[in-house]
């Protein structure tokens, strides 16, 4: 009986084609890929950023926003009550100076006098405290300027007893503060970069800060009574450099032409609220601020818009 014999199955090989055409299939699903990752990566990046500022800036306008809802002002007097300015010498150093920053100090009640040890021991009576606020550039744990320096921004608080007892009823509120413990104050630091531990930290990266006031001018024309709401801004592109209520009055260096009242008429006004708007840095773009070379202004200014985030919050205060 003859056999046949099956025949030899050889193993087929991919061709060059073949191997070109699977390599450039390859190619795409991995540039595709590594183009979803990166886009990933960036949102991520970006909403970890938006993240840790939005934290720093809930931090600064919740402290201006409980010492201001409770801010304590006194009619009927010429002691003041209120001080605020365009800081005189900016925060930052010479080539990453911030754009504006402001100085406020006001009288308040809030809940963390003493502490927080209300009715203890500590409590030395009164509820009237002065705050202040500063914004400073330096190492947060160091205390002054290094190579880790940002944007931190402080919260002092006098007690009731030391307010009663050096700050209220002064008609510069602004000297009397500085008094109290002059060791331990901005104004009396010894150098630029100069911090105490008196000063609470309360956030960093907040590049720059703007303070709004609004006043309700009240105005009587053929026996109808308006009232005209007027905006003074402090800062670089603001109307005005400084604002002062006293017990009596409101003054300050806004061109009242510009603001449509007369000058006694803003005198006479009434405070009803404060606007804070401020810039955070994210920490990527501090580190770049801190080495990068710019060709102009315009290109800093596009760096800081993608690298900065915005923040505004509205303040109601007590009736004055």
């Amino acid at each position: 009986m003859k056999l046949l014999q099956k025949p030899v199955q050889r193993n087929k090989a991919f061709t060059l084609v073949e191997l070109l055409v699977a390599m450039v299939i390859a190619i795409i699903i991995m540039g595709i890929l590594v183009g979803i990752t990166n886009v990933a990566m960036t949102a991520w990046q970006r909403g970890r950023a938006e993240t840790r500022a939005a934290r720093h800036a809930k931090a600064m306008v919740e402290a201006i926003a409980k010492d201001l809802e409770a801010l304590v002002v006194r009619p009927g007097n010429n002691f003041e009550w209120l001080f605020a300015r365009t800081e005189q010498t900016l925060p930052g150093s010479d080539r990453d100076r911030s754009s504006n920053a402001c100085e406020l100090i006001c009288f308040s009640a809030p809940t963390d006098r003493y502490r927080g040890q209300i009715g203890t021991a500590n409590d030395l009576g009164g509820d009237v405290c002065t705050a202040s606020y500063k914004l400073a550039y330096q190492d947060v744990i160091e205390g002054q300027d290094t190579k880790d320096s940002t944007y931190v921004f402080y919260r002092q608080l006098v007690d009731p007893r030391p307010t009663f007892d050096n700050v209220l009823a002064k008609t510069d509120l602004r000297t009397a503060f500085a008094s109290v413990g002059s060791a331990t104050r901005f104004e009396n630091r010894t150098t630029a970069s100069e911090t105490t531990s008196r000063y609470n930290y309360v956030c960093e990266n907040i590049h720059q800060y703007s303070i709004t006031f609004r006043v309700d001018v009240t105005r009587v024309q053929a026996n109808v009574v308006t009232i005209v709401p007027v905006r003074v801004t402090l800062g670089q592109n603001g109307t005005a450099s400084q604002f002062r209520v006293f017990g009596d009055r409101i003054e300050t260096d806004a061109p009242v032409a510009s603001l449509g009242v007369s000058a006694d008429e803003l005198r006479a006004g009434k405070l009803s609220s404060v606007e804070v708007s401020l810039s955070v840095l994210s920490d990527s773009g501090l580190r770049q601020l801190k080495s990068r070379t710019f060709r102009n202004d315009q290109e800093k200014n596009v760096f800081l818009a993608q690298q900065t985030f915005e923040y505004s919050k509205v303040i109601d205060v007590p009736s004055m």
